[in-house]
């Protein structure tokens, strides 16, 4: 048998009334409930820990060299329950996030400048990643939660939907195209076309839903979206890409003019299948659902096509 919690704090409380009576009150038990306990507390300890003087008692010289120790113990563990009940209501903690570069022109900060408002005492990081090593962060718990479009392809890893976008078309503002309500794939045969490559999501389902359709065309392969960006904004061609490039400075001074036929694009949260999704994660979604549809409303009122899932 071991000293549990409750006979050290018994003690604790005991060295400080030096009275069962007064211990047995402030504790709301019966006197010999803690006549007891201090006898259990002698037997573990193998020595007396309390002396009479008449009507009076107080602590062995014994007992009095490992207050300090029974202090020490009280206190971690009151500080241990603290720790634990700030996570258990998502007031501390960590969390990390692996996220497209995009998201953090507009959406992300919006959503993690929020949560911290909520959660002061939460540590928090944020990382910028490709499609590849965002799904790998999570894989191997580097990151808590994702954020990239679809598709992927992992069999470890769980995935919420977010929002779905309609692909536009990023062209110079003396652009001809920046006139019209959309352009089509004919409109596009004349220019220097820059596209994500099909190694990330977003190019993939770029590419797989225009490519009949621009057979023929120029194209110049990139690897993200701000750098098709960069290439509009110096001139050097005319690109097709998601609709975060359009928030924030991204975009610069081009313009997105929507395309058609629609290729729709799903932005969503990813995190480990196999394990239980945390009370700081189902709290960072909440706010960063909130920030995706102050994105999608604004982009829906420059007539944009943009809708939350789920």
């Amino acid at each position: 048998m071991r000293l549990g919690l409750r006979q050290l704090e018994i003690l604790r409380l005991f060295s400080r009334t030096h009275s069962v009576t007064e211990t047995a009150r402030l504790l709301r038990v019966s006197q010999p409930a803690v006549s007891q306990t201090i006898k259990e507390i002698e037997g573990l300890l193998g020595f007396a820990i309390i002396v009479r003087f008449g009507n009076k008692t107080r602590l062995t010289d014994e007992a009095r060299a490992i207050l300090p120790q029974v202090e020490r113990v009280l206190s971690q563990m009151s500080s241990l329950l603290g720790h634990a009940e700030e996570l258990r209501d998502s007031k501390a903690g960590s969390l990390s996030i692996a996220a497209a570069p995009t998201l953090f022109d507009e959406v992300m900060p919006k959503a993690v400048g929020s949560f911290l408002a909520e959660h002061d005492k939460v540590r928090v990081r944020a990382e910028v990643h490709v499609a590849d090593d965002i799904v790998r962060q999570v894989r191997q718990d580097s990151a808590h939660i994702g954020f990239l479009f679809l598709p992927i392809d992992e069999t470890g890893i769980a995935v919420q939907p977010i929002m779905q976008m309609n692909a536009v078309c990023v062209v110079p503002p003396d652009n001809p195209l920046a006139k019209k309500p959309f352009v089509t794939a004919k409109d596009l045969r004349d220019d220097l076309l820059v596209v994500q490559d099909v190694h990330s999501p977003a190019g993939f389902v770029i590419n797989q839903q225009i490519e009949d359709d621009l057979s023929g065309a120029r194209i110049l392969r990139v690897n993200q979206s701000i750098a098709a960006m960069r290439m509009v904004n110096e001139r050097v061609g005319i690109a097709i890409a998601h609709p975060l490039t359009v928030s924030g400075g991204m975009i610069g001074q081009c313009v997105a003019v929507p395309l058609r036929p629609e290729v729709k694009m799903v932005l969503a949260m990813i995190y480990p299948r196999q394990k239980p999704v945390s009370r700081l994660v189902m709290r960072f979604e909440k706010h960063f659902r909130k920030a995706a549809a102050d994105f999608c409303q604004r982009m829906q009122a420059q007539g944009y096509s943009c809708e939350m899932l789920l």
